[in-house]
Formats: C-alpha cells, structure tokens, sequence
C-alpha cells in the first residue's frame, strides 16, 4: 500500500525535475532607412538567465555574428551591421539585445517617377538561423518564423506590422514583428514571399529635387540676377563715359 501511494509522488516528482524552463523571445524589426532590431528574452529562471548572461558577456556579438555568416552563405555580403549594448535585468530576468541592419543586399531604396514616392524593398529572410545561447537553449527561428511572409498576420493598429506567433511545441514562447512606418502605403509581399514592399512620401529634399517649380524657380533667378548684371555693368559705361 505504501509503495502505492509513493508511486504518484514519484511521477509528480520526475516531471517537475524535467518540465522546460517557459519563456518569452521576441524578435522586433522596426524598418525606416535601417532595420532597427530588437531581441527580448522575459520571463526565464534564474539559472538560465545567469548562463545566457555569461554566454553573451563572453560573446556578445554571437548573435549579430550567426546572422552575418548565414548571410554570406547565402552570397549576400553588402549588409552593414552596428551592435549595441546588452540590457540585463537581474531583477526580472530579462535581456534585450539591439542591433541595426542596413545595406543593399537586405534594404533597397528606390524613387517611383509614377507615383513621385519612394519604394522600399525589405528582405526578411535573415530572420531565419538557429541560436544555440547554452546547451539546453537552442533557438531555431528558422522552424518558428519560417514560413512564408503572405501567411502572417497583418495589423495596422497601434502600428503597421507583419507578425507571426509560433504555437508548436517548444518551452517558451516566440513572436516575430516587422514593424513598418505609420505613412507607408501600398504594403505588400513580394513575389519571393520572404520581400515585404511599401511606399513612403518623399522627403522635403527629394520633392525639391524632383518638382518642376524647381527648375523654373532656377530658371527665375537666373534671368533676374542676369538683369541685375547687366543694369549695374550699363551704370558703370554711363558712369565712365561722362
């Protein structure tokens, strides 16, 4: 009968020893002339927050350095890449890690004469790598935001964004965000399903560049000041002749 009764306890026990650590990783791209991304981890226990504190202290770029080395194997090297500082918040266990893209191979920048604005091409496949921060932490963003771009989610409220929750099994919880400007227009994915396409209005400079007033007002000044010229020159003839 004794044995019975610690049977259970002994189950309970076993599975408590063994149940995942859950935590929260979100991945957050705000796109503007760069991608802006940041990559929060929340919600884990003191042990795994003290080894992946250690693993980035020791190696703080690992994760700037897997993105750049997949993308080189994909033959794409025109990225340019700035690391930030590492925020760790020991009271919540939670670390932020921030890093900026930028770069043809990954942003292009473009100005349509059709709709006198500019278009932005933005690759986001580089999302896709495995991460391994301790040996029981392997995060494989390929299997959680691998699938195609026209698949997520779209949402224009409190902000324009594709995003996409992974709900398979896995102890923690992962979400991907590419936030968009608020003034983008004509939002669309690509034919590649991984290029998201939007336009945005030019700037001050760019709709100087590009107005017809432009050159007309250059065209003014250039006559008046021509005119100037040539009143002043006639005052001097007429000053040295009498």
């Amino acid at each position: 009968m004794r044995k019975l009764l610690l049977f259970p306890l002994v189950v309970i026990l076993l599975l408590a020893l063994t149940t995942p650590v859950y935590a929260s990783v979100e991945l957050e791209a705000k796109i503007g002339e760069e991608i802006d991304v940041t990559m929060k981890f929340r919600e884990l226990n003191s042990t795994v927050y003290g080894l992946i504190k250690d693993e980035i202290e020791n190696n703080e770029t690992k994760i700037l350095d897997t993105i750049r080395k997949n993308l080189e194997a994909r033959n794409l090297p025109n990225v340019e890449y700035l690391w930030k500082p590492v925020y760790f918040n020991d009271t919540e266990n939670s670390i932020t890690v921030s890093f900026s893209l930028s770069g043809s191979d990954i942003l292009n920048l473009t100005f349509s004469t059709d709709t006198m604005r500019q278009r932005f091409h933005v690759r986001t496949d580089w999302r896709k790598f495995e991460l391994n921060l301790t040996d029981d932490f392997l995060l494989d963003f390929t299997e959680y935001f691998g699938k195609p771009l026209s698949d997520w989610n779209f949402e224009d409220e409190p902000y324009l964004a594709y995003y996409y929750n992974y709900t398979g099994t896995v102890p923690f919880d992962p979400i991907c965000y590419f936030i968009l400007p608020r003034e983008a227009t004509e939002v669309h994915v690509a034919d590649d399903m991984e290029t998201i396409v939007f336009e945005l209005p030019p700037s001050l400079g760019e709709s100087l560049l590009n107005s017809p007033f432009l050159i007309l007002g250059i065209i003014i000044v250039a006559i008046i000041v021509s005119s100037l010229y040539r009143g002043v020159r006639k005052r001097e003839e007429q000053g040295s002749e009498s």
